[in-house]
């Protein structure tokens, strides 16, 4: 035998030794009672019963608790596990005492008891964390396979599987580390926590990979003379949607938002969680700012203000779950509630918006949500050599919901807008729009037939592609045979062209439409359904002097209606006195 061998022979038969010496030929009970209380004082947990404890020294000193049963003193814990195995450290166990370096619970089943009014994770974990803040210190607790019932009143509020998590051993005024796995509402998680839980301040961790999130936290933590948390943050999710989903929240206006990370200043108090410094990204466009979290009376507030370079407003709201559409009579109430679920007051403004096709320069736009109250808008923006503005306001009332939507834009030049916006490109010249609308009702159809207003637009100095009334005029004079041909070809220049409506119940009144130019006026007057979107119109042609005049009716849908020249009055000079045509509905 060497003389290492020597050595460890004659130390293992010195620690057998040691070991006899102490009183372990005590009853099983009273061992049991010993072994019992000492997890209890490294665990907080109280054994409230087990079937079958099994003790060995050899080869290393370990404890094993079959079908054991443990809670909280106080009632907020309480659970069950198939074994709960500890590992005693050697030297206390030489001098006749019991501690433990690691505990295992294998397959336990907790019930956390929760406040009944919390409903996030923060308060779920309160309880616990204070519990563990009781403790002078713990040894290190590994659950495997676990589950953990959030419990209220005896109801399940929420269910941790597959729980996987390392309790890191600590002493007196040590923070709390925890690191594993968890899935919650069928999400696997993996996480990892350092958390002050005996001392006024201490550093603050907390890392969270997810499928739908990544989030990063370093900061600290003190309790005095409020609990206030501080430190930078980092986030990131595929969809914003599906994580707030994934903590039982549906904002109806947050479908806006897709892909988004973002990186700030954090600070957290009781009720209110304030972003500084934001660096926000939405599909790759970034906004920075500061932004801050409430809560109050059981609503949640978010306001702030964000600017940026550009923003792709279009893709935004194209992402919104809006309302139903449909313009049947039994279509369902507006869900004006959901909408106005969550207070905000978010103002952003970039250089560059786009918006469908449409690039804004300058803009500042604000979005204004309380119970009841819904208002957007744009406080300013220029576009293609103009500006624009508008408003929509909807508060809810006993009759229904109360709309009003205004805007309107200044020298915009339609040319320009045309290049971006296919709908435009027939046209060219200045435009300016006003106009202003009013609606109450507790559904769409209601809502539109009841839409009153008015509105203007003016143009100046432009072209319409698709129509040649200059030449239809000229032809139509020369020989009026030939006017039918090709006067849906060619351009009409024209000097101005305007138009005043107004809007009672729904149905659109045209009294004062006209566009004129070199030699030609048109005249255009009649009704449009904002129902039915069906236009009932008719436009007379005529030169400047002379009594020649072609009708024309302006008749059907308002996507697509079918502008045709009243063949049968075209070789008829009109009699002196004679009445324009009027519409009909």
């Amino acid at each position: 035998m060497t003389r290492r061998a020597s050595i460890l022979a004659y130390s293992l038969i010195l620690v057998l030794g040691l070991l006899g010496l102490q009183s372990w030929g005590i009853a099983v009970a009273r061992v049991e009672r010993h072994v019992i209380g000492a997890i209890e004082a490294r665990t907080g947990l109280t054994v409230t019963a087990l079937e079958r404890a099994e003790i060995a020294f050899l080869p290393l000193p370990r404890i094993s608790l079959s079908q054991v049963a443990f809670a909280q003193r106080d009632g907020s814990l309480a659970g069950r596990a198939l074994r709960l195995r500890a590992q005693a450290r050697l030297l206390p166990l030489l001098a006749g005492r019991i501690d433990f370096d690691r505990i295992d619970l294998v397959g336990p089943q907790l019930d956390v008891a929760v406040a009944q009014a919390g409903d996030s994770p923060a308060d779920w974990l309160a309880g616990p964390l204070d519990d563990l803040q009781r403790l002078r210190g713990q040894s290190r607790i590994v659950i495997t396979a676990g589950s953990v019932f959030l419990r209220s009143e005896g109801a399940i509020r929420s269910i941790l599987r597959d729980v996987n998590l390392v309790l890191a051993e600590r002493e007196a005024l040590a923070p709390l580390a925890v690191t594993g796995t968890v899935t919650w509402r069928g999400v696997p998680a993996e996480i990892s926590l350092l958390w002050p839980v005996a001392t006024a301040r201490g550093r603050t961790l907390l890392s969270v990979d997810a499928p739908l999130l990544k989030l990063q936290f370093d900061g600290q933590r003190s309790s005095a003379p409020e609990t206030i948390t501080t430190g930078q943050l980092t986030l990131a999710t595929r969809s914003l949607p599906d994580l707030l989903g994934w903590f039982g929240e549906a904002p109806r206006l947050a479908s806006a938002i897709g892909p988004l990370s973002l990186s700030a200043d954090l600070r957290v108090r009781p009720h209110d969680t304030a972003l500084s410094n934001v660096v926000l990204r939405l599909d790759g466009d970034r906004l920075d700012g500061a932004l801050n979290l409430a809560t109050a009376a059981g609503r949640t507030a978010l306001s702030g203000t964000l600017a940026g370079a550009t923003l792709d407003v279009g893709r935004l709201l194209g992402r919104v779950a809006w309302p139903s559409a449909s313009l049947a009579p039994d279509a369902a109430p507006l869900p004006f509630e959901a909408w106005t679920a969550q207070d905000l007051d978010l103002r952003i403004s970039v250089e560059t918006a786009r918006l469908d096709g449409a690039r804004l320069t300058d803009v500042a736009t604000y979005l204004l949500v309380k119970k009841g109250r819904f208002e957007a808008g744009i406080g300013r923006a220029s576009a293609y050599g103009g500006s624009l503005k508008g408003r929509l306001l909807a508060t809810t009332t006993p009759a229904g919901v109360d709309v009003k939507l205004t805007g309107g834009l200044d020298r915009l030049n339609l040319g320009r807008a045309g290049a971006d916006l296919p709908p435009l490109a027939r046209l060219s010249g200045t435009a300016a729009l006003q106009f202003a609308l009013d609606g109450l009702g507790h559904t769409l159809p209601d809502l539109v037939a009841s839409l009153s207003g008015k509105g203007s637009l003016s143009l100046r100095q432009g072209e319409l592609s698709g129509f040649a009334f200059a030449e239809l005029m000229r032809r139509a004079e020369r020989n009026p045979g030939l006017a039918l041909r090709d006067w849906r070809q060619g351009k009409t220049a024209f000097e101005s062209a305007g138009a005043t409506a107004t809007i009672a119940n729904g149905v659109l009144t045209l009294a004062d439409a006209q566009m004129s130019g070199q030699g030609y006026r048109l005249t255009l007057v009649g009704t449009a359904g904002l129902a039915d979107a069906q236009l009932d119109m008719a436009a007379l042609l005529q030169p400047a002097t002379g009594p020649l005049r072609l009708p024309f009716r302006l008749k059907g849908p308002l996507a697509a209606p079918a502008f045709d020249l009243q063949a049968e009055s075209l070789l008829r000079p009109a009699a002196a006195g004679e009445a324009e045509p009027a519409p009909s509905r």
